[in-house]
């Protein structure tokens, strides 16, 4: 189950988007070109991975910039390899976050 508390300590149930799905699928396979994710494993990997991230809190500048592209209620979950984007209770898209990894966020295929 997609979840995370709140600041009062309350579980938080979240869905994911189709969006959210296709670009995870795409991005786990720039991340981890040497691991193939099956798509039968997808939705375990995806909430697998989703577990271990920390909610993003003191934002940077870029990270501030993004907020007004996504909404001010917008927050942001990081592992080192990806950022969930969760707005409304709905994770909408899954980012690259690794530093070296970043502008593939951008790539058209």
């Amino acid at each position: 189950m997609l979840a995370y508390s709140n600041k009062k300590g309350k579980t938080v149930n979240l869905q994911a988007t189709r969006h959210a799905y296709a670009k995870f699928i795409e991005r786990y396979s720039i991340a981890f070109p040497n691991s193939p994710l099956l798509m039968k494993d997808v939705s375990n990997q995806f909430e697998n991975i989703f577990k271990t991230t920390n909610k993003v809190k003191n934002l940077n500048r870029k990270e501030k910039t993004r907020l007004k592209r996504h909404g001010d209620d917008t927050m942001f979950f990081r592992t080192s390899v990806f950022t969930f984007v969760v707005k409304n209770k709905q994770i909408v898209t899954v980012e690259l976050s690794d530093k070296n990894k970043r502008h593939l966020n951008k790539r058209v295929a």
